[in-house]
Parts: C-alpha cells; sequence; structure tokens
C-alpha cells in the first residue's frame, strides 16, 4: 500500500563497520555508538519531525522508535540508515545504559522475512535467490513524531541478555586503554 507507506526504507553499513567483523572493534563502536534514520527535511517536515527528534518508522510489518537526522542527500521518497548499529543491553557486554542499546535500532523489525504468497499460496524467501542476503531494499514506511510523552529509547527494547558461560562481565581496563582513553581513577 503505496499509499499509507510511501517512502522507500533502505540500510547501509558506515564506512568504518562495512564489514560485519568491524562491528566488534571496541574503538569504532565508541565512535559509531548509535544510528539516525536519515531524512530529507522537507519529508521530515511534512511529516511533523523535528531534526534530531524521536520518530517512529512503521511498515506493514513493524514499526521501529528511532532518532531522526535530517539530511539533504536522501532523495524526498527515501528513509535510511545504518545497519547492525543497535544491539540489545547485555550483548557484546554492553552496560544497560550503553547508547548502542538505548538509542541503536535495527530496521530487521520493519522488513518481513517472507514475500506475500503467490498464486499457489506458497511463500518464498524475502532473500537475493544467489547469495541469500536479505531483501533490505523492498520495503516501504511512513514516518511519524513519537509522542512527547514516551520513553526517550529506542524500540523495540528486550531484556538485558546474560554473560555466557565462561564469559566475564567483569569491567576491564588495560594499560592500553587507560593511555588512550584517560586515567584510572583511584
Amino acid at each position: 500500500d503505496l499509499h499509507k507507506y510511501p517512502l522507500n526504507a533502505i540500510t547501509q553499513r558506515p564506512m568504518a563497520m562495512y564489514h560485519s567483523w568491524d562491528s566488534q572493534n571496541a574503538w569504532l563502536r565508541q565512535i559509531h555508538t548509535y544510528n539516525f534514520l536519515y531524512v530529507n527535511s522537507k519529508t521530515a517536515r511534512s511529516a511533523g519531525i523535528e531534526d534530531g527528534a524521536w520518530m517512529w518508522v512503521e511498515s506493514m510489518h513493524g514499526k521501529v522508535r528511532c532518532l531522526c537526522r535530517y539530511s539533504e542527500t536522501v532523495e524526498p521518497g527515501t528513509v535510511w540508515t545504518w545497519n547492525a548499529i543497535g544491539k540489545a543491553s547485555g550483548a557484546w557486554g554492553l552496560d544497560g545504559d550503553a547508547n548502542e542499546s538505548r538509542q541503536g535500532f535495527l530496521l530487521n523489525h520493519v522488513i518481513s522475512e517472507e514475500l506475500p504468497p503467490g498464486a499457489d499460496g506458497e511463500h518464498l524467501s524475502n532473500s537475493d535467490p544467489i547469495t541469500g542476503q536479505a531483501g533490505w531494499y523492498d520495503v516501504h514506511v511512513r514516518i511519524y513524531p513519537a509522542a512527547d510523552d514516551e520513553p526517550k529509547v529506542s524500540s523495540p527494547q528486550f531484556n538485558t541478555l546474560h554473560a555466557v558461560p565462561g564469559q566475564s562481565q567483569e569491567k576491564k581496563r588495560g594499560r592500553w586503554l587507560t593511555y588512550f582513553a584517560g586515567r584510572k581513577k583511584t
């Protein structure tokens, strides 16, 4: 329904984290701590959304609360975000109040895993038939402002993940990190 969901939503990775293994780099994760939904300023303003404000992006499959960032490099009929920035609290040893889990988000919640059924009723995977890569370039969405009384965190939020057996949640700060991140408090 292009009238209800008029915008194309796409994802890409930030250049510093183009390959998924770069997402595990602690230094890069300090630079890219959370993502925005990038929206053309005219498109956002026409929906009543201010730059830096909390908003909803919704498809026929689900919705996500996230932060808006105006960008004139985005076509008026398109919105986009970095992929794979949002993490659940506790994932990768994140603190419960880490920006990645409180402000980061994934568009996965608005993308269907299956295409609509064909004439024979059979469902097909919403992925490239050669590579198996998820079909992230064919979702249509609408955007609208989050209410003032809504929590200032991304949605959906999940329960904090617990450490897997053998993984310590103890905070370690080696000498090299102290050198780069400041002195230890004594």
